[in-house]
């Protein structure tokens, strides 16, 4: 088991020596296993190691079993432990979401926050090849497209990792009773309230025996075929997007309908789906009817302007050949930006991780290693700039009037505002895109061009790169 596990991380680039991990553990033989697993793997992958049970007080006495068991498990590997309680029925009552939702939110906030705390760079959590099956057919079964059928990811946002997605629940109950553990046993795991029980409890095991004794082998192998198409089609989509100049986390996109109804239809639904993710609360909420409604509005014959009223205050305007998405409860402030924008202007000092409050979006500056070639055709997001040709100071900051740059690959110089007419970037958008500029011109349009006169040579010795830093939600397992 341990060599699959150590495979597992090679494969999916999970770990480096000397990486600070914080281990979630509820005190069940998933987690117990993992954090055996983890001290036996802590020298020869040079880690540091902090456990993390965040409390629920949902089974009152024996909540408070667990966290207790949590401490002892942790105090006997010599392991720091770190614990919560939260009363998750209150914000159940409050938020107004199932409990199974809710848990899920809070425990990957706590996990995310000990992590800043602690300064660990990754979160570790006990999913296993059985938990990607019931995922698998759980999404199958309330409707989903490859987002849910790739089930769940063994590496998300670069953080949470999964090592023992490719291990069984069989062999991490033989691996606890060679180690001599033991493990807490959580009563609701068999409850028939849940649906995920139900699947595991009962139709897993059923189409195993009547129909595919390998049900979970098969299952887990499409998902791991989906998971990579699925990342494919991810990638084709974030450049579609890019080449139109439109940011999925603005509050207002404007789609070139032209240029949207040529493309393939599956590529159509995943750019919609995109969009209107990016203007819900949380990225949750749209649904496949939400997202044909949008379709056809797309498609149907240029006339008088229609829109469509979505959920979380949704509003999309076909207007011409534009299509337009955006939050109805923001119109009144989009035309008030519009004529007057809001100015933002932040120094740098490199390396640095930048929150601009006003776009809300962070930009990470970092000095590395020269990339090769491929590295910067494949990550067109990314800037990679000649540091020693920069002229101090940096600045981030919006437009101004009367803005010039020489773009990379263009010849000449030309007014940015020309660039973003070319780019069809929409007026009210132009002012949200952070722009990298130091004591001569703009070097960096973020998420667009880097200028001619930082670019990489043969001759570059120290490389800037410069990003837009996309953060995750939390979520079930994906």
């Amino acid at each position: 088991m341990l060599n699959q596990i150590r495979k597992t991380i090679e494969t999916h680039s999970m770990l480096e020596r000397g990486d600070h991990l914080i281990v979630a553990v509820s005190g069940g033989p998933d987690s117990v296993a993992l954090l055996r697993v983890f001290a036996l793997l802590m020298d020869e992958f040079r880690l540091r190691l902090t456990t993390a049970h965040l409390n629920h007080g949902l089974r009152e006495h024996e909540a408070d079993d667990d966290e207790a068991f949590v401490r002892r498990l942790s105090d006997g590997m010599g392991i720091a432990c770190i614990c919560k309680k939260t009363d998750i029925r209150a914000l159940q009552e409050e938020k107004r979401r199932s409990l199974e939702e809710i848990g899920r939110e809070e425990r990957y906030r706590f996990l995310h926050e000990t992590a800043e705390k602690c300064g660990a760079v990754k979160i570790a959590v006990g999913h296993h090849r059985d938990d990607q099956a019931e995922t698998v057919l759980l999404h199958l079964l309330r409707g989903c497209g490859p987002e849910g059928l790739r089930g769940i990811l063994p590496v998300r946002d670069g953080r949470i990792i999964r090592p023992l997605l490719d291990v069984g629940r069989s062999s991490i109950l033989a691996f606890l009773r060679r180690e001599g553990l033991t493990y807490r046993s959580d009563s609701s795991n068999e409850s028939p309230l849940f649906l995920r029980n139900r699947i595991r409890n009962e139709l897993i095991p059923g189409l195993a025996e009547t129909y595919n004794p390998r049900l979970i082998e098969g299952l887990c192998q499409t998902a791991g075929i989906i998971r990579r198409e699925d990342d494919y089609l991810r990638g084709v989509v974030r450049e579609i997007i890019r080449c139109w100049g439109i940011d999925p986390g603005s509050e207002e996109v404007a789609l070139p309908v032209a240029d949207f109804i040529v493309l393939h239809e599956a590529i159509q639904g995943r750019i919609i789906k995109c969009l209107l993710e990016g203007a819900a609360p949380l990225r949750n909420g749209i649904g496949y009817r939400h997202i044909e409604a949008v379709l056809a509005l797309a498609r149907r014959s240029v006339g008088r302007s229609v829109s469509l009223d979505l959920p979380f205050r949704i509003r999309v305007e076909r207007k011409g050949g534009i299509l337009r998405i955006q939050k109805e409860g923001e119109r009144r402030a989009r035309k008030q930006e519009r004529k007057n924008p809001t100015r933002f202007e932040y120094h740098v000092e490199i390396p640095a991780t930048i929150h601009l409050s006003e776009v809300n979006r962070t930009i990470r500056l970092e000095w590395i290693e020269k990339p090769c070639i491929r590295e910067m055709k494949e990550r067109p997001e990314t800037a990679f700039m000649d540091y020693e040709r920069i002229t101090l100071p940096l600045l981030l900051r919006n437009m101004r009037p009367g803005d010039r740059v020489a773009l990379l690959g263009t010849g000449g110089e030309k007014k940015l505002k020309d660039y973003f007419i070319d780019r069809k970037i929409d007026v009210p958008c132009r002012s949200g895109i952070p722009l990298l500029v130091d004591a001569g011109s703009i070097i960096w349009i973020a998420g667009e061009r880097i200028s001619e006169r930082v670019r990489v040579t043969e001759k570059t010795r120290k490389v800037l790169k410069a990003e837009i830093v996309v953060s995750g939600k939390p979520s079930e397992m994906v």
